[in-house]
């Protein structure tokens, strides 16, 4: 009976210990880390996960390096040669004189050269001068219209290439307004020396001119280059000897009028000299037949279209 009292209580004191022991480990989870949201919060690593690996982890190839380009010097252009094509004899006169101005008044190897060259292709037909006279400069100008290069007088790079090639005279092309024009119009061709007689479109006439040029001006007692003004103008006078201030009676018999300063009209010294001369802005006609026939013909408000072809590469 004894014995059997001792067990049972020997059973319940385990059981006690048991439950207390239970307690005891609750209460401290309890204190560590309450339960709640703050249970969802992953926990912070350890220092140890921290530690790189010793073993070192395999490294990706480096990539090759681009080489850099150096960029190849490019070569500057050749120059264009001005006398390409031309023979030997020909580049060793004129390269001496490619960047030489000659004009009124110039002496020397170059101008001699000017003038021969002139001579060769018709527009200088007299003797050649120490010096660039009032022919070689009228030439010059001539010459300068007939290639379609600016008219000066005075030989430069673009002039001796033009000799030196043996450049050729512009082609000779009506301009539109000559050809559509109703009515007469007097259409002149500076570069080629000549007067084109139209009417309703039809050339009915062509005339052999001469135009301004390298002359004397009496007002200031000086040479220059009188031009002879392109453009569009209209016959508003004629007049049978107009007077003139500066070169008297007789200067400008057949006047056919356009211009205060520019007329169509019959010269002497045109008639005698040809282009040795020039006229001081004028058309000048050298046969007094034909003068007097412009002169009949073209009727008071008739057009005239005065022109300068040029180059294309001018």
């Amino acid at each position: 009976m004894g014995r059997s009292l001792g067990g049972r209580s020997v059973s319940r004191s385990l059981r006690g210990v048991a439950v207390l022991a239970a307690l005891v480990l609750v209460a401290g989870c309890a204190r560590n880390s309450p339960v709640g949201a703050a249970d969802l919060t992953p926990l912070a690593p350890s220092t140890s996960s921290l530690t790189p690996s010793t073993t070192p982890l395999p490294s990706e190839p480096s990539p090759t390096p681009t080489p850099s380009v150096t960029p190849t010097p490019t070569a500057p252009p050749k120059p264009v040669d001005p006398l390409a094509g031309v023979s030997a004899k020909t580049r060793k006169a004129f390269k001496p004189c490619l960047t030489k101005s000659v004009g009124p008044g110039s002496g020397g190897a170059c101008a001699r050269l000017v003038q021969k060259t002139l001579k060769s292709v018709h527009y200088y037909p007299w003797g050649i001068s120490s010096r660039v006279n009032t022919a070689g400069v009228n030439a010059i100008l001539n010459y300068q219209r007939s290639r379609g290069l600016k008219a000066t007088g005075i030989v430069k790079k673009a002039t001796w290439v033009a000799l030196a090639t043996k450049a050729r005279v512009i082609p000779t092309v009506l301009p539109k307004k000559c050809t559509t024009t109703k009515g007469v119009i007097l259409c002149v061709d500076q570069a080629h020396r000549k007067l084109f007689w139209i009417k309703n479109g039809k050339v009915v006439k062509t005339f052999k001119i001469r135009v301004g040029g390298w002359n004397y001006y009496v007002k200031s007692k000086k040479w220059k280059v009188f031009a002879t003004a392109n453009g569009t103008w209209k016959v508003y006078d004629k007049n049978v000897d107009p007077p003139s201030e500066q070169y008297g009676s007789g200067a400008m018999p057949y006047a056919t009028i356009f211009y205060p300063d520019m007329y169509v009209h019959y010269s002497p010294g045109f008639h005698s000299v040809g282009y040795a001369t020039s006229s001081h802005g004028c058309v000048n006609i050298g046969k007094l037949s034909e003068a007097m026939w412009i002169y009949r013909h073209t009727p008071i408000g008739a057009k005239v279209y005065i022109y300068s072809q040029k180059a294309k590469s001018v």
